[in-house]
């Protein structure tokens, strides 16, 4: 009866970890994978919503090693990580099955509208099949949204949990990471980082 227990509740406290987190800020980035992305848009989303980067906007700007990737928008366009720099940014990971994200799904859109012209949001689908994360990001508007089936994004982030938030200063260093729960604290801390 012992080893029935114990085989239920190790499964169940690994799922709940999954789901759950607490807020932190970091002045550290976490380690970066050298290896690159592709960023995916959500349909309908144009090409200057896309974050990819113009030379002519920053011609002489050092990206941050945080933001030195490539990876594909849901649309299937090139994202360039580079195009963060320079401004804050707020991340959200999420993945297609999770209610939570689901339900955050008003707040995100909100901060976009709200911070869209000083602050990036961008959204990293992962933990399902493109084909899934196409279909959630269809259902969010307002903001770029990237394809991570293999997980390279989140572990670029050191994110563990979907539905977590990275916020990033101007300067491409975390200012402010959250798990299940922080999405309280977001406005507040895009406003830390508008200065």
């Amino acid at each position: 009866m012992r080893r029935l227990a114990q085989a239920i509740v190790a499964p169940l406290a690994i799922l709940l970890a999954a789901c759950g987190g607490e807020a932190t800020t970091s002045a550290d980035a976490p380690a970066s994978s050298s290896s690159p992305e592709s960023p995916v848009d959500s349909p309908g989303e144009s090409p200057s919503d896309s974050g990819a980067a113009d030379d002519s906007e920053q011609p002489d700007a050092t990206v941050p090693e945080l933001l030195d990737f490539t990876s594909t928008t849901v649309a299937g366009e090139e994202f360039d990580g580079a195009s963060l720099a320079g401004s804050p940014a707020v991340l959200w990971f999420w993945a297609p099955w999770c209610p939570t994200c689901r339900g955050q799904v008003p707040q995100v859109e909100e901060l976009a509208r709200t911070y869209g012209d000083e602050v990036a949001v961008v959204g990293i689908g992962s933990l399902d099949s493109a084909e899934a994360i196409a279909g959630f990001a269809g259902d969010v508007e307002g903001i770029t949204h990237l394809e991570d089936v293999d997980g390279v994004l989140w572990r670029r982030f050191g994110v563990t949990e979907q539905s977590s938030f990275v916020v990033l200063d101007a300067d491409g260093e975390v200012a402010f990471e959250a798990g299940y729960g922080g999405e309280d604290d977001l406005a507040a801390q895009v406003e830390a980082v508008l200065g």
